[in-house]
């Protein structure tokens, strides 16, 4: 299933989830714009495979010592997955921030609306200058590049946790 979802792009699903946003309550609100982008078929395959990545002698350890399984997760293994939750969180962030299509179809409210909605209506008003709408552009892309900056070591670590063994 979790597969099948990386495959069907998120536009597929737009009426759907607009259904359920609507019977959830969550219509016109920022649940809407944010929690549809939190789990995701590419989040459940990275956490697993940081998951899986972890040696299992840290598991017997732990059972030696008796951590139970929620004593295990809270105390080793969660933190252990801390670059790969980061990196998760960046792409989910950013997958939401650069939606285009989703906040129009689940807001009517302009002050709901995303920057990406915001600069194209930029482009329709009296400031039809093309240099004023890049620089709308440069400063809507700029917290991105700061997220970027701050957590690009997070980010590398948890693309690369799993991909070797040994």
């Amino acid at each position: 299933v979790f597969l099948a979802t990386m495959m069907i792009p998120f536009e597929v699903t737009f009426f759907t989830n607009q259904a359920t946003i609507v019977q959830l309550g969550w219509y016109d609100s920022y649940l809407a714009l944010t929690v549809p982008f939190l789990a995701t078929g590419f989040g459940a395959f990275l956490i697993r495979q940081s998951f899986l990545g972890m040696p299992r002698p840290l598991l017997d350890a732990a059972e030696l010592d008796g951590a139970g399984h929620w004593r295990f997760a809270s105390r080793v293994a969660i933190p252990l997955a801390r670059p790969a939750i980061a990196a998760l969180s960046l792409f989910s962030f950013f997958a939401a921030f650069n939606q285009y299509l989703w906040p129009l179809i689940v807001t009517k409210d302009e002050d709901l609306r995303t920057v990406q909605i915001g600069l194209r209506f930029l482009r329709g008003t009296q400031v039809d200058q093309i240099n004023v709408t890049f620089a709308g552009t440069v400063l809507a892309a700029l917290p991105l590049f700061i997220l970027l900056l701050v957590f690009q070591k997070h980010l590398v670590r948890g693309l690369t946790a799993g991909a070797v063994k040994g």
